[in-house]
C-alpha cells in the first residue's frame, strides 16, 4: 500500500477532531503532526492526540467510525483507558492511523494539557485544540532523550526557528529544567544561533540570547 497522502491525512485528523468535539471529549493534538503545524514540513504517516476520555464515551466514539471505512477496538479501547497505552483508529483504504493517548498523569503533560490552545490549522478556518509551541519543544526534547530519535530533536528545532519571533523562550527554559531537558534544548539553541548569525542576517534574532 502506497503512503497515506497529504489530503487524506488531513481528512482523517479533521473527522476525528469532530469526533472528539461532538462528544465533548477533551483533547490536545500533539506528536509530529503538531511539530509539523508550528514548524518545519516533512513527512508524517500518523496522527498523536491525548485524550481525556472516560469509560462512558468509548460506546459513542465507537459508533462513530463504521466497521467498513475504518478499524477501532472497542475492547481495546476500554482495556487502554484502564491500562494507560495508546489505542489506534486506523482507515485501512488510505492507510491514515491516529494513535490516541489516554492522558497521562505526569507533571509536564498535565499542566501542558491545561496550556493547550485552540488554533485555525488550514485555509478554511478550520480549528482545534493542540499543545502549544513551547510544550511540543519540551514535548520533542523528553522525546528524544527516551528514544534517542534525532527526528525529535529535528522537529523541536524546526519549531524554535520558525515560531521564534512569538514563542516564549523563558517558558522554554523553565520547562527544561523541570523536565531534565536542559542538555537538549541548549543543543538546540546552539544550532538555532548558529543559523541566525551568519553574517548580515536575522540582526533581529540575536538579541534574544
Amino acid at each position: 500500500m502506497e503512503p497515506v497522502r497529504d489530503y487524506e491525512l488531513k481528512a482523517f485528523f479533521t473527522y476525528i477532531i469532530e469526533v472528539l468535539e461532538s462528544l465533548g471529549i477533551p483533547y490536545m493534538v500533539v506528536g509530529g503532526f503538531a511539530a509539523i503545524f508550528y514548524g518545519e514540513p516533512r513527512l508524517t504517516l500518523d496522527v498523536d492526540i491525548v485524550v481525556d476520555m472516560k469509560p462512558d464515551n468509548v460506546g459513542l466514539f465507537v459508533k462513530a467510525f463504521p466497521i467498513s471505512d475504518y478499524y477501532v477496538s472497542e475492547e481495546g479501547i476500554q482495556d487502554s483507558l484502564q491500562r494507560r497505552y495508546p489505542f489506534n483508529v486506523i482507515q485501512p483504504k488510505t492507510g491514515a492511523k491516529a494513535d490516541l493517548i489516554p492522558l497521562p498523569a505526569d507533571r509536564f503533560t498535565q499542566a501542558a494539557f491545561q496550556r493547550r490552545q485552540r488554533m485555525e490549522y488550514d485555509e478554511t478556518g478550520r480549528s482545534a485544540t493542540f499543545i502549544t509551541a513551547e510544550d511540543i519543544v519540551i514535548a520533542k526534547l523528553i522525546a528524544h532523550r527516551e528514544t534517542g530519535s534525532e527526528r525529535h530533536l529535528r522537529d523541536a528545532r524546526g519549531v524554535l526557528v520558525t515560531q521564534w519571533d512569538e514563542i516564549d523562550l523563558n517558558a522554554i527554559r523553565r520547562s527544561a529544567e523541570a523536565s531534565d531537558t536542559v542538555g537538549q534544548l541548549e543543543e538546540i539553541l546552539a544550532a538555532v544561533r548558529e543559523e541566525i548569525e551568519k553574517p548580515g542576517e536575522n540582526e533581529d534574532l540575536k538579541a534574544r540570547f
